[in-house]
C-alpha cells in the first residue's frame, strides 16, 4: 500500500517521509489526514465464506438475483412465498431478480439462508425439495415460517433432509416407483357409475 523511505535530513530536523505507490506524492508520514483518503477503503462489499464438511472454504459471491434462481430452481418458490419469507413486497423481489435494487441487510442474511439450503437439498439429493418447504412439520410450522422470524437451525435441515430420504425409501419398497400403471379418472363417480355425478 504504502513504502516507507529513509528518513530525509532539512537544515533543521529530519523528518519520516513515505511514498503513496500510485500517488506519485510524498507525505510527511505524521500529517495522516493528508494522505489517509489514499489508503482508505472506497468500496464495500460483503464476502460470505462457507466452510464445507470437509472443512474446504470456498468464497460465495452469488449476487441476489443469484441466490434467488438458486432457490426458485430447487425449491420451485413463487415470488409470493419469497415475498413473505423476507417480509417485502413482491415488487421488491422482482426488482432483486432484475439488480435494480438489493436487499437490506437482514434480508439479504435471509435470502442468503435460503439458498444455503437449497445447496443442501441439491447436495443430497432431495427431489421433492420443493414440498419440505411449506411442512408444517415444526410445532405446526414450516421452514417458511422459521426462516421469516429467523429461528431456523441446523437441526431443522436435517431433520427434513432425513425425513426426505425414508419418504423415499418407503416410497421405492412400496413397489409403486416401478408401477407402470398411468393415473386415470375411471374412480369418478360421474364415470364409473353411469347418470351420477360428483357435484351431487
Amino acid at each position: 500500500m504504502y513504502t516507507p523511505q529513509p528518513k530525509l535530513t532539512t537544515n533543521t530536523d529530519t523528518v519520516p517521509f513515505m511514498a503513496l505507490k500510485g500517488t506519485g506524492s510524498w507525505y510527511d508520514i505524521n500529517h495522516t489526514n493528508e494522505w489517509v483518503h489514499h489508503v482508505k477503503q472506497r468500496v464495500t462489499f460483503k464476502i460470505d465464506i462457507v466452510v464445507s464438511d470437509e472443512a474446504i472454504q470456498r468464497l460465495d459471491v452469488r449476487t441476489p438475483a443469484e441466490h434467488i434462481k438458486n432457490i426458485r430452481d430447487t425449491l420451485r418458490a413463487p415470488v409470493a412465498d419469497l415475498a413473505f419469507i423476507f417480509d417485502v413486497s413482491r415488487q421488491a423481489v422482482y426488482k432483486w431478480i432484475s439488480g435494480n435494487s438489493t436487499p437490506e441487510l437482514d434480508k439479504y442474511s435471509r435470502l442468503k439462508e435460503l439458498s444455503d439450503i437449497a445447496d443442501k437439498f441439491k447436495e443430497e439429493k432431495i427431489d421433492h425439495a420443493a414440498t419440505l418447504l411449506k411442512m408444517k412439520t415444526f410445532d405446526g410450522r414450516s421452514l417458511m415460517d422459521l426462516i421469516r422470524t429467523g429461528e431456523n437451525r441446523n437441526e431443522h435441515i436435517s431433520a427434513l433432509i432425513s425425513e426426505a430420504k425414508a419418504m423415499e425409501r418407503s416410497y421405492q419398497k412400496s413397489g409403486m416407483a416401478k408401477s407402470k400403471a398411468t393415473a386415470t379418472d375411471d374412480w369418478l363417480s360421474s364415470i364409473s357409475i353411469p347418470g351420477m355425478s360428483e357435484q351431487d
